[in-house]
């Protein structure tokens, strides 16, 4: 689980607590209904049409929009809900949150509209004239956004055929919407209303929540519902790129470790040869009587740097000793010294 939601980022819910909202409420309502205490809230999730429009039942239309019965289903807009909070990020929540509602009235007067259709062209995707529980007209209209927002970058190939990182995204979905023929035409119905808020002449894009109703929120569930920062990480934009750069990192890291032991080998030859010289003058008394350790004294000596490598680390802006010792350290391979340069500045 952890390397699937790691995909995208590690930055959790930061700067995305409509996201995490929506989440922890898809969480708690799926919970609520399979709690036998509470098992009869489940008849609030039914919604027969056309029945319901005439009656004093109809706000089934908007409960049976809040909660998956299937757990599979719960699971899968979770994820999609996680990966989707970048638009959140990218939009801040004030504008995602009235996306959220403007597409969500869309996407369920749409199906309510091909609900009779269908019923009166006499196909039955609807058994029992009932609608498919579940926030669709929610997780489904973010498809449009990630369609055409969201760059599209091949990692691999399968037979033939492209994996992007969004390869995942779309299956996700997918699993989704195929449960039922009903709940393909609740997704279908949300990718359209997706594509009215993003094409639409009417500029829906431009309506937001009221200014005082975001303030309230904010102030009764902004602790609640807010996350820490997250810890320095790659920035680069894409996955790909995110983990290439993490490969480099860890590769100077290495470098550097290596750097530091090669420093102190040096250090400590230096001052066994100094040791050594002093015995040699008749000097280093101490050292004859305790000795000089465990390691022994005849060491092979770090390569020379080469003239011309120094020459050329030079030329690019780095102190001379500081090449010196570089090559010193990586055997002068000048690609290793110029790594550890660049790190020591």
């Amino acid at each position: 689980m952890a390397t699937v939601l790691s995909q995208y980022s590690t930055t959790g819910f930061y700067k995305a607590p409509v996201s995490k909202g929506l989440m922890g409420g898809l969480f708690l309502t799926c919970t609520a209904i399979n709690v036998p205490l509470l098992a009869h809230l489940r008849h609030q999730l039914e919604c027969r049409l056309p029945d319901m429009l005439g009656s004093p039942l109809f706000y089934r239309l908007v409960t049976s929009r809040l909660a998956f019965v299937d757990t599979k289903d719960l699971v899968c807009s979770a994820l999609l809900i996680y990966y989707f909070r970048i638009f959140e990020r990218r939009y801040g929540s004030r504008k995602f949150a009235s996306h959220l509602l403007v597409t969500w009235t869309l996407s369920t007067v749409l199906e309510v509209l091909c609900v009779l259709a269908t019923q009166r062209l006499g196909l039955d995707l609807h058994p029992g004239r009932l609608l498919p529980p579940g926030p669709y007209g929610l997780v489904f209209p973010l498809f449009v956004p990630y369609l055409f927002d969201v760059p599209r970058v091949t990692t691999t190939h399968i037979l033939g055929a492209p994996v992007t990182g969004k390869t995942l995204t779309y299956l996700i979905g997918l699993q989704i919407c195929s449960t039922s023929a009903a709940a393909g035409l609740s997704a279908a119905c949300g990718i359209a209303a997706g594509l009215l808020y993003r094409c639409s002449p009417l500029r829906l894009g431009r309506l937001r929540l009221p200014a005082a109703l975001c303030w309230l929120a904010d102030s009764t569930l902004g602790r609640l519902l807010s996350s820490s920062p997250p810890t320095d990480g790659p920035m680069a934009a894409t996955l790909e790129a995110q983990r290439q750069q993490q490969i480099d990192m860890l590769e100077q890291q290495m470098l550097l470790d290596r750097y530091r032991e090669m420093r102190q080998r040096n250090a400590a030859g230096a001052g066994r040869g100094g040791a050594q010289a002093r015995h040699q003058q008749g000097q280093g008394y101490a050292e004859q009587l305790v000795g000089h350790g465990d390691q022994p004294l005849n060491e092979a000596e770090p390569a020379a740097p080469s003239e011309a490598c120094v020459r050329h680390l030079v030329e690019m802006g780095f102190q001379r000793d500081q090449v010196e010792d570089a090559l010193r350290t990586s055997n002068n391979d000048i690609n290793v010294a110029t790594t550890l340069l660049l790190q020591q500045s």
